[in-house]
């Protein structure tokens, strides 16, 4: 059984942020990932052109001109 769980570091110790379902004295495996804290959105959006630039997305579908793309009926 595999659960993911977020906690808070407190006085060093690790308090999950909701109520585990496990019996007590249960030994578990931790893998220990900090959540980064929320980016700058100009530094994220920087961050996402970047990344743009260097892998373009290409659907490699078809292209449609202007004129179809404003069609009015």
């Amino acid at each position: 059984m595999t659960t993911r769980v977020t906690a808070t570091v407190i006085g060093g110790m690790l308090r999950p942020d909701e109520t585990l379902t496990l019996p007590d004295q249960t030994r578990v495996a931790l893998t220990i990932e900090p959540i980064a804290a929320p980016r700058d959105p100009a530094a994220a959006w920087r961050a996402i052109l970047d990344r743009l630039a260097k892998r373009p997305i290409n659907s490699g579908g078809r292209r449609f001109t202007r004129d179809e793309l404003h069609e009015r009926r």
